[in-house]
């Protein structure tokens, strides 16, 4: 029966993973992974999530399953990373939040929802690119139609915001936006502040819904910042769906931490939107991981743990502009590098593109041992002081080499 499966497209980054393994060079550098990595390139435990685990090994919490939609206690805290500690549309009833398998689960959820939700039947999915690999199969999945536009201006290395606003004009009323709200991945090209009250008065004079996606919350500027997009939407009393993860921000990857927040028009309607949920997860995968929320909300429920989780988020932000600018240095004042390297300052969060062709990129492996995706992403999180030379170097090589061949 198996012999009916049809061949499944690859995985870019599950290849890259395979070649960064099989590579044993020491001046190996691996800029494709998708987490942050520390100084030394290894996983980088926050001091607060260590506290966290000492403390709940000591609560001997067991293994037991949390409800079906998650603790109350972690899903208010998480609402209140979102939306705003003290926010007022937080005692509204209007926010109706669940535990979902991380971000990608929150996401696949929050489609779900809509797909059999009557009033989107029909309707289409806008989804700017480049974007994520799962973003237009995740949709796909569940029967949506999916549109695309141009995100990212590889001429300018920002945000093509005209191609946005034309996709918003054409749109139909009830066509569902998806927004990555900070630290866009792949290319770190983010809504200005401007943009984003323009892009809320469109999609609020045309009734369209917004789908953020909210993966980097923390690495951009701050989490006030970050969230400025999804806050200006609800504060607008505006619908919409948010998919949180906590996979970045507490460098919890593996543990799968994930919410689904539903704003609606009023609390009636909210009791009807998590009756829902609760079903569909249920059908689905029955309940969530614990114990990584439980350390988040150990975390977000100790104001010095979670001042501590914010100072050091705060440095790890740092850390990634930093790199930025050191790469630029390098690149552009110590080496004259031909070619535009703007989009590496211009960007947020772990994330930039360099203006670069697969065939370079794979070049820049087979030569110079330096790994990334063939669209040329980065990680700014894999760059630090012993290898940022050794990168800059090769970069300018592979750059002039292409030059001269013209």
């Amino acid at each position: 029966m198996f012999r009916s499966v049809a061949p499944s497209p690859a995985d870019p980054v599950y290849l890259l993973s395979q070649q960064v393994r099989e590579d044993t060079a020491p001046e190996k550098v691996d800029l494709g992974f998708g987490v942050y990595r520390n100084e030394r390139g290894l996983y980088h435990e926050l001091r607060a999530l260590g506290a966290a685990k000492r403390i709940l090994a000591q609560q001997d919490a067991n293994h037991d399953y949390e409800v079906t939609t998650g603790s109350t206690a972690f899903l208010t805290n998480a609402a209140k990373v979102l939306f705003g500690w003290e926010a007022d549309i937080l005692s509204s009833g209007r926010v109706t939040s669940v535990q979902a398998i991380s971000g990608t689960g929150a996401i696949h959820l929050g489609a779900l929802f809509l797909a059999r939700t009557p009033s989107f039947k029909g309707k289409k999915v806008y989804i700017g690119t480049p974007a994520r690999g799962n973003y237009v199969p995740l949709f796909n999945l569940v029967g949506f139609e999916v549109v695309t536009y141009r995100h990212y201006d590889v001429s300018t290395g920002t945000v093509d915001f005209d191609s946005l606003l034309t996709a918003t004009r054409t749109a139909y009323a009830g066509s569902i936006f998806v927004l990555q709200g900070c630290c866009h991945n792949p290319s770190g090209a983010d809504f200005s502040l401007a943009q984003w009250d323009t892009l809320a008065d469109e999609m609020q004079a045309k009734k369209l819904f917004p789908l953020f996606d909210m993966a980097y919350q923390g690495l951009g500027a701050s989490l006030d910042e970050d969230a400025y997009g999804l806050r200006l939407f609800a504060g607008r009393n505006l619908e919409l769906l948010a998919c949180q993860s906590f996979s970045k921000n507490f460098g919890l990857y593996g543990e799968r931490v994930g919410v689904l927040h539903a704003v609606s028009q009023d609390a009636d309607v909210a009791a009807r939107v998590y009756e829902r949920l609760r079903c569909l997860i249920r059908w689905e995968f029955s309940s969530s991981p614990a114990y990584g929320a439980r350390l988040v909300n150990i975390i977000l429920s100790d104001k010095e743990l979670r001042q501590d989780w914010q100072a050091e988020l705060d440095k790890i932000q740092k850390r990634l502009a930093d790199n930025r600018k050191a790469l630029h240095v390098e690149l552009v004042e110590k080496r004259s590098a031909p070619g535009s390297w703007s989009s590496i300052l211009s960007s947020n969060g772990l994330f930039c593109f360099l203006p670069l062709s697969p065939q370079q990129c794979e070049r820049l492996a087979a030569e110079f041992h330096i790994h990334m995706l063939q669209n040329g992403r980065i990680n700014l999180a894999g760059l630090n002081r012993s290898n940022i030379d050794h990168v800059a170097s090769a970069l300018v090589k592979v750059m002039s080499s292409s030059l001269s061949r013209l």
